[in-house]
């Protein structure tokens, strides 16, 4: 009797240290993935949903990529002005995703812009610049009306459009790994995706997780200010890092919907820090062709916009609903009313 006892207990102290070990470890693995480096950290739980978390993102990879040939996106492409192609759950919805932020933004982000992205060839500094007779035919393929999505298929209905969901799938990656992670039993982790960065909960010890948002003035990436979030994505969007220069003359990865040209304003960078992953990443995008005043107009007419850091040669500025996020910066900031 003793003996069942002593191995009864001995379980119970066996059970209560692993719960111990557990609540206070910590798994971070990294990777590439989506052209860009990833991190992924979690606290109090077992490593495996790295595992489930890494196969997640491989696979929304493959389907939401415009570069790889087998991927879903791809594959409407190709078959753009020929006929409708099913797709998976997870391509559908981040391209209803990005039609709702075609709405929200007037037409600023545009799904559709991948025929002029690929006219650009952003990536490739070599080369010479796109002509405008080349663009206007590619802003006219960029015509929301040419996409249809029914019933899990998707169709374009014009020879030559091109689907690019690359100003949403991070953000749109970032909030399904975190509800897979809080499924699974989550209360603290951080995943970070070349940047944009989507926290889980809240720092072991129940405070803020604090995020650097880097300074583009500054080569060493050091940041600009900091802000305090709980449960949220904090992503970034800037002209600091890609861009191509011809004939000494830079230009950037963001186009104007209406001509198709590269925008370079004296806006450096936009952070949107919203619950929603897909909206941050796209209004990222959309407010750096948009600039500070049209960015707060849309703004103002949603009706619980996220909050929004604007860093500009001149100075940063923020939306009011952001203040009490910004808890160091290098230089005052400014706020806006969204009233």
């Amino acid at each position: 009797m003793k003996r069942k006892i002593l191995t009864a207990s001995l379980l119970v102290i066996a059970g209560l240290l692993s719960l111990a070990l557990r609540e206070n470890s910590e798994f971070t693995r990294t990777g590439m993935a989506m052209n860009t480096l990833i991190r992924m950290t979690v606290y109090g739980h077992d490593e495996s949903v790295l595992d489930d978390s890494f196969a997640l993102l491989s696979s929304l990879d493959k389907k939401l990529s415009m570069y790889d040939p087998s991927s879903d996106i791809s594959i409407i492409n190709k078959n753009s002005g020929v006929r409708e192609i099913p797709a998976s759950p997870e391509t559908i919805e981040t391209i209803k995703d990005s039609v709702r932020l075609y709405e929200i933004t007037g037409g600023v982000f545009n799904p559709l812009i991948g025929a002029v992205t690929r006219l650009w060839k952003i990536n490739r500094p070599e080369g010479k610049l796109p002509s405008q007779e080349s663009l206007d035919i590619a802003v006219k393929l960029s015509g929301i009306q040419n996409l249809t999505v029914s019933e899990g298929n998707v169709f374009l209905k014009e020879k030559g459009c091109v689907l690019d969901l690359g100003g949403i799938a991070k953000g749109y990656a970032s909030t399904k790994i975190s509800r897979l992670m809080k499924d699974k039993g989550v209360k603290s982790a951080i995943i970070d995706l070349g940047g944009n960065v989507h926290t889980v909960g809240s720092k072991p010890d129940g405070s803020s997780w604090r995020v650097g948002i880097r300074n583009p003035l500054e080569p060493s990436g050091s940041p600009a200010l900091i802000v305090e979030v709980k449960d949220c994505a904090v992503i970034t969007s800037g002209n600091y890092e890609r861009y191509r220069t011809v004939d000494g003359k830079k230009y950037s990865h963001f186009f104007d919907p209406l001509t198709g040209r590269s925008i370079m304003s004296d806006l450096l960078s936009v952070t949107v820090i919203s619950e929603d992953g897909s909206l941050a990443d796209g209004l990222a995008t959309a407010f750096m062709i948009t600039g500070v005043d049209k960015a707060l107009e849309i703004l103002r007419k949603m009706e619980n916009p996220p909050r929004v850091i604007f860093i500009t040669h001149s100075g940063i500025s923020a939306t009011s609903n952001a203040k009490d996020n910004i808890i160091r910066s290098l230089i005052p900031v400014s706020f806006h009313s969204l009233h």
